[in-house]
C-alpha cells in the first residue's frame, strides 16, 4: 500500500481547503509546521485498524468487528497501546468531515457551493454494539492507495506475477498475488452491491459500458494465472525455492505459494460469473415483444445454413401455444414446411388383427368438434372469431376435460371447421393474457374469418 504519496495528496488538497488567503493575496504559500505530537504515532494505529477491517471485509462479506478484536491485532504490534488510545482513532475515523466544493447545476452558468458530510468518514458503528467496519469511502480509500487500479488493468499485474516466479523473486510472488486479490475482493463487493440494487444504482453502467473489454482481460488473465501455476510447479523452481529458503530468514513455504497463486486463479473465476450475473440480470427488464418473424425466410436461411441437431431440436421445444419463451404456437407449426426429396424406406404398416384403432390425435380432434364445432361455425358465420374469445366463452372444456392444445388446433388449421366458407388466418402483433382453469396464459392473439368463396 503506498500510504505516503497518497497521504501527502489529500493533506495539499485539505490545505487548499482550509486555506485563509485573501482572494489577491501573493502566491506563496510558506505554512507546513502543523500541529500535534510529530511521532506518528496515531497514524499508525488508524492504518492498523483499517488493515485489519480490509481483511475482514474480504473474509466476511462487510460484517462487522468488535472493538475488542481490533484492540488485540493492535497491542500484537504496539504493546505499550491503550485502550482509550485505539479508541480515540476509532472516533477520529467514523466522524464524517464537512467539506465544501463546487458542483455545475443545470440552467446555471456559475457553479453552485454544496457541503458533503455523509461519505467522508472512513469505518461505520452499528449503534447497539462496539463494533466497526469499513464505509464505502474507507473501501475506495484502500483502491486509491492501490494507486487507483482498476480491474480492466489486472492482465498487467497478473504478468508481474509470472515474471517474479520466472525470475525466482518468491517475495514479489507474494506482493503481486496480494495485490490483485485485493483488488479483485473490492470488485467483488462492489459487483454484489450492484446485483442487490439493479435499476437504482449507477456501478452497473461501469461494468455494461465496458462488458467486452472486462470479459477479455479476465479471460486473459485467467490464462495467465493457470501459466502461472504450470510454472511454479517445474522441478527448478522448487530446487531455487528451497536455495533461497535456506538463505532468506522468512517463514514462507512452497505450500503458501502454491495456494496464493491457485487462490488468485479463483477469484478471477468467482469476478468474471458475478459479472455475467449482473449484465443478465441488468438486461432482463430490457425485452419487448415483437411480431413472429416470416417463417418462409427463415426455413430458407436453414435451409442454406442448415442447424446442428442439438440446436434444432431447442428451437422446436420452445414452441407452442403455452410456451412463454417464443409467440410460436405449436411444435408441429413447422414440421414438414420444408420438405427434402428423399426415397422413402419400404416400411410394412401396421395393422390391427382384432379390431380397428384409430389415431388418438384423431378420436380427440372428434370429440372437441362434436362438443364445440357448431358453436365455432356459428360464431364465424356472424363475423371474425379471436382465440381469446373462444377461451373466454370456456370452448378449451370437453366434459371436464381441458383441450386448450385442440382448440388452438382448430384456429391454427380451421380447416375442419363444418362451415363451407374459406378461413383466413390473422395472428395479432401483440401479448395477450386470458385466465384458464387454475393458471393465466400468455399468448398471441389468432383470428379467423369466414370468407364467402365466389
Amino acid at each position: 500500500m503506498e500510504w505516503i504519496p497518497l497521504i501527502a495528496s489529500t493533506l495539499r488538497l485539505v490545505d487548499l481547503h482550509d486555506s485563509d488567503r485573501a482572494y489577491g493575496n501573493p502566491p506563496n504559500y510558506t505554512r507546513e509546521s502543523r500541529t500535534g505530537n510529530s511521532d506518528g504515532v496515531y497514524l499508525d494505529i488508524a492504518l492498523h485498524i483499517v488493515h485489519r477491517l480490509k481483511l475482514l471485509d474480504q473474509s466476511a462479506s462487510q460484517d462487522y468487528l468488535p472493538f475488542t478484536v481490533i484492540f488485540n491485532a493492535i497491542h500484537e504490534d504496539r504493546p505499550d497501546v491503550a485502550e482509550v488510545d485505539v479508541q480515540y482513532v476509532l472516533n477520529v475515523l467514523r466522524r464524517p468531515s464537512e467539506l465544501f466544493y463546487l458542483t455545475s447545476v443545470a440552467g446555471h452558468q456559475a457553479k453552485v457551493c454544496h457541503s458533503e458530510k455523509r461519505e467522508t468518514a472512513l469505518i461505520e458503528k452499528t449503534d447497539y454494539a462496539d463494533e466497526y467496519r469499513l464505509s464505502a469511502s474507507g473501501r475506495m480509500l484502500l483502491s486509491l492507495a492501490n494507486v487507483a487500479r482498476d480491474a480492466t488493468y489486472l492482465r498487467g499485474d497478473a504478468y508481474n506475477l509470472l515474471h517474479a516466479i520466472e525470475f525466482y523473486d518468491f517475495p514479489k510472488i507474494l506482493t503481486f498475488s496480494d495485490g490483485i486479490i485485493s483488488q479483485l475482493r473490492n470488485e467483488i463487493l462492489e459487483v454484489r452491491s450492484a446485483l442487490e440494487r439493479v435499476g437504482r444504482t449507477e456501478s452497473i453502467d461501469k461494468y455494461l459500458n465496458r462488458l467486452d473489454q472486462y470479459k477479455q482481460v479476465i479471460e486473459e488473465t485467467i490464462g495467465i494465472a493457470q501459466k502461472a501455476e504450470a510454472q511454479l510447479e517445474k522441478s527448478e523452481v522448487l530446487e531455487a525455492f528451497e536455495r533461497w529458503q535456506e538463505l532468506a530468514d522468512l517463514d514462507i513455504t512452497f505450500e503458501h505459494l502454491r495456494n496464493q497463486i491457485n487462490h488468485v486463479r479463483q477469484v478471477l473465476v468467482i469476478f468474471n460469473r458475478l459479472l455475467s450475473e449482473l449484465v443478465s440480470l441488468a438486461l432482463q427488464g430490457a425485452r419487448s415483444a415483437v411480431p413472429p418473424p416470416s417463417f418462409v425466410d427463415v426455413a430458407a436461411h436453414f435451409v442454406r445454413s442448415p442447424l446442428k441437431l442439438g440446436k434444432e431440436g431447442f428451437l422446436l421445444a420452445q414452441w407452442g401455444a403455452l410456451s412463454l419463451e417464443t409467440p410460436f404456437h405449436s411444435s408441429l407449426d413447422g414440421l414438414g414446411a420444408v420438405k427434402l426429396r428423399t426415397l422413402a424406406e419400404s416400411v410394412p404398416a401396421m395393422t390391427f388383427v382384432d379390431e380397428t384403432v384409430e389415431p388418438i390425435s384423431v378420436l380427440g380432434k372428434a370429440r372437441f368438434l362434436e362438443k364445440h364445432g357448431h358453436d365455432i361455425a356459428s360464431a364465424l358465420k356472424v363475423g371474425p372469431l379471436r382465440l381469446s374469445e373462444a377461451i373466454e366463452r370456456g370452448w378449451f372444456m370437453v366434459d371436464e376435460e381441458m383441450m386448450l392444445g385442440d382448440l388452438v388446433g382448430i384456429f391454427v388449421a380451421p380447416s375442419s371447421i363444418p362451415i363451407e366458407s374459406s378461413i383466413l388466418i390473422g395472428v395479432s402483433p401483440t401479448l395477450d393474457t386470458k385466465a384458464a382453469g387454475d393458471g393465466e396464459l400468455l399468448f398471441t392473439d389468432i383470428e379467423i374469418t369466414a370468407v364467402e368463396k365466389t
